[in-house]
């Protein structure tokens, strides 16, 4: 049953975003809030579990609509190359006003404010619901409200990383009337969302459904990789601060994640590569980006093939495979052997380096590596992840974050307050898991710590999603580039806003930098 739910919400979602992309109604260019609601009535527990879970669909659907995640975060300014597609090349090279069909609905927030309304018309509505069916309870709705403003928070801090400055709509639409709204300041935007997040933390729990007491239902093994839980919102929390320069809060939240993560059963991932007893690795069938791992992700939007959810688009492998594992010759983007051999500097390096037995390059991260183009393979589930072919459908989940992710920013925030003896020591646990030489204390004065972190997350996190967003990061803490600084200080690292929005909401006024 919470697999039909689930994979009903996503198909709803997805069409809902699909309507919002095609429509040029004024209503949905204004923030658009009128998304899956018409069929709630907000009569039973059906209403509010279907409402729930489409919340998580329509996100995950505005996520990686056009493959916006890995376009905002992986690509941009990033480490990959267009093969011949010149609207990537744009977005690659930033020039993001250029007239390409791509960076008009990448420049689009439509589809994140459908999140938005969805998440406060459930929050207004749902205690109707307490009325009408005595099976749903307060303690139910409480669980519900606070995934809701989870949410929320979480939309809006995605949105500030990619527009800056974004219309704070904190009550729901659902009329067909939509007055225009303009632009906050994204400092009080993200003031909002904080003081959001910090209250539904102390709701959520680390996991739901947990035996003898269910959650709609079900235990907590069928919710662990769906909800938001503490541990996802602490996370969220760490990164809002952090992408605001407020390290010491940074380092608050990452320690209560160090000491809490397995309440939520999650762990980290020693392996690369799956072992021959079928021991999960980070790539691979049984890896973190398959619905087959067990461990548990941060925060995690599935897309497993199982629940019949996988799909020839939104995957960033729809991007970088090609031969041998679909059927094409090249892919559309693909990591250069230069930005290869920048990045992994160790033969030990389990993620790629060489193998010292054989000779053989490993290929946990990249595919032919010999040859002229080599393709990007650390994420590459096909269907299931075990059925073989070049049947281009993907079932890859998108992981926002997973643990050695932030272990790695906790190691930048304790860095920039120079607590560096536990920074270097978390910079090494991630180091000795990939087989690399570890830090020293007494290379502070020759390799910079922070940059070591940052070039760190550079190899453990490609693909991901977090590139651009760390060279912002890292040049706000010590200018690194001078072209990226000079963005940084003129407002070029935020989006363009989309010349619809433009058009069908006087309210609205572009970023400067791209006037």
């Amino acid at each position: 049953m919470l697999k039909n739910i689930y994979f009903k919400s996503c198909l709803i979602a997805l069409c809902a975003i699909s309507q919002i992309n095609s429509s040029c109604n004024k209503a949905l260019d204004a923030p658009s809030v009128e998304v899956s609601t018409e069929e709630v009535h907000w009569e039973s527990v059906s209403d509010t579990k279907a409402a729930l879970i489409g919340m998580y669909g329509l996100l995950r659907a505005a996520m990686v609509d056009n493959n916006a995640h890995w376009m905002y975060g992986e690509f941009r300014s990033g480490d990959f190359t267009s093969y011949r597609r010149q609207d990537l090349s744009a977005v690659i090279n930033s020039e993001l006003n250029k007239s390409y069909d791509l960076l008009e609905n990448l420049s689009n927030w439509r589809r994140f404010y459908a999140v938005i309304n969805a998440a406060s018309l459930f929050i207004e509505k749902a205690p109707r619901v307490l009325q009408h069916d005595s099976r749903y309870t307060q303690f139910n709705l409480d669980l519900d409200i606070a995934q809701a403003r989870a949410i929320r928070a979480f939309t809006y801090f995605y949105m500030v990383r990619v527009w800056g400055d974004v219309p704070l709509i904190t009550s729901s639409f659902d009329n067909g009337k939509f007055p225009e709204f303009a632009r906050t300041d994204y400092r009080d935007v993200l003031t909002f969302a904080e003081q959001e997040l910090i209250e539904a933390v102390e709701v959520l729990p680390f996991r739901y459904g947990v035996a003898p007491q269910q959650y709609y239902g079900s235990f907590s093994t069928n919710w662990q990789k769906i909800l938001f839980n503490k541990i996802s919102g602490y996370a969220i929390l760490a990164h809002m601060s952090a992408w605001q320069g407020k390290y010491l809060d940074v380092a608050a939240y990452t320690q209560f994640i160090m000491d809490n993560y397995t309440q939520s059963n999650i762990t980290y991932l020693n392996n690369i590569a799956p072992s021959s007893t079928g021991t999960a690795g980070l790539a691979g069938n049984f890896g973190i980006f398959t619905n087959n791992f067990q461990f548990g992700q941060i925060v995690n939007f599935s897309a497993a093939y199982s629940y019949g959810e996988a799909t020839p688009s939104g995957h960033i492998e729809q991007l970088t495979l090609a031969t041998p594992y679909v059927n094409r010759a090249n892919p559309d983007v693909y990591v250069s052997k230069d930005s290869i051999t920048s990045a992994f500097l160790e033969r030990n390096d389990r993620r790629f380096g060489v193998d010292t037995v054989s000779g053989l390059f490993r290929e946990n991260y990249f595919k032919d590596y010999s040859n002229e183009i080599p393709v990007f393979n650390k994420i590459k589930i096909i269907r299931d992840g075990v059925n073989e072919g070049n049947y281009a459908v993907f079932g890859s989940n998108l992981v926002f974050t997973r643990l050695e992710e932030l272990t790695l920013l906790r190691a930048e925030a304790l860095a920039v307050l120079g607590q560096h003896i536990k920074a270097i020591e978390l910079l090494n646990v991630i180091k000795a898991m990939r087989f690399t030489s570890s830090y020293q204390v007494s290379e502070l004065d020759t390799k910079p710590l922070i940059d070591e972190v940052f070039k760190e997350r550079r190899r453990e996190l490609m693909g991901e999603g977090w590139r651009f967003f760390d060279l912002v990061r890292w040049n706000r803490i010590k200018s690194t580039d001078a072209k990226l600084t000079d963005m940084i200080q003129k407002g070029g690292i935020y989006w363009p806003i989309s010349r619809n929005v433009l058009r069908n909401n006087r309210q609205i006024t572009q970023n400067t930098y791209w006037n």
